[in-house]
């Protein structure tokens, strides 16, 4: 059961992360239209630096969201050796 809970925790992290990222891009356009509108139809004279800061923010998000999964996997590793060691100390 404790694989499941922490399957949970990892799917509530996912969309957590992604109404966050939401959030954000929903501010970043209420902020600023203008460079919302040129991030996703670019003309010749876009800049680029903006282009790449808003592309690092959306994979900063990726990237945070594998980070929890990737660490809440380890620490079901753990949990699930602990238990097999205590059922092994149990049988001697």
């Amino acid at each position: 059961m404790m694989f499941l809970r922490y399957f949970f925790y990892v799917v509530l992290g996912a969309l957590f992360s992604a109404v966050l990222g939401g959030l954000f891009a929903a501010m970043v356009a209420f902020i600023s239209p203008d460079f919302v509108r040129e991030l996703f139809s670019p003309t010749e004279t876009a800049n680029l630096t903006r282009y790449a800061m808003a592309g690092g923010m959306i994979w900063g998000i990726f990237l945070g969201t594998a980070v929890t999964a990737f660490s809440l996997f380890l620490v079901t590793v753990l949990q699930v050796a602990r238990l097999w060691k205590r059922r092994l100390d149990g049988r001697s």
